[in-house]
């Protein structure tokens, strides 16, 4: 019996190249909030594991922009087991993230700043996004601007998530 080679359901979504999008349009929009300073390296872990995890992408969908992470983690709060599953998703999804910026450096959406540990999101038009991920590009975009208002420390504490 020969072996079906086709990518699973999940490997569709969960693929470098997309994590480089999304990756690139969290730092798209933390650059607009936050003009002085680039997003450090340790943020980039956390954007894939929230947006790739459909029932915390949807309370991402359900918080208004203006209302921040915090009311985004009070939200998660109330389902304990959701908050406290992001670190264990963020050190499973390393690899993917690493796969991510790599790609994204690859093809020039991003820069890595090896004396600072920032990553630039560079100046770009991304592919247009499909109905189905909309979404997610949303949500990238909303996490930028919601990890820009804060200190780094403040980003780890509230999601629970050691750096």
């Amino acid at each position: 019996m020969e072996k079906d080679n086709r990518p699973s359901a999940v490997a569709l979504v969960q693929n470098p190249a997309l994590g480089a999008l999304l990756i690139w349009k969290f730092g798209k929009a933390y650059q607009e909030e936050k003009v002085t300073d680039l997003p450090l390296m340790p943020y980039q872990f956390l954007v894939l594991p929230l947006l790739f995890h459909a029932e915390t992408l949807d309370y991402i969908r359900s918080t208004n922009p203006s209302s921040g992470l915090a009311q985004l983690t009070k939200k998660l709060g109330e389902h304990r087991e959701l908050l406290l599953a992001i670190h264990p998703r963020v050190l499973s999804m390393r690899s993917l993230t690493l796969d991510s910026i790599a790609t994204g450096i690859a093809s020039k959406q991003l820069h890595l700043n090896y004396e600072t540990g920032s990553i630039r999101s560079n100046a770009s038009r991304p592919p247009a996004v499909p109905e189905r991920l909309k979404y997610h590009f949303r949500g990238a975009e909303k996490l930028g601007r919601w990890f820009a208002r804060l200190a780094p420390e403040q980003v780890f504490s509230l999601l629970r998530v050691e750096p």
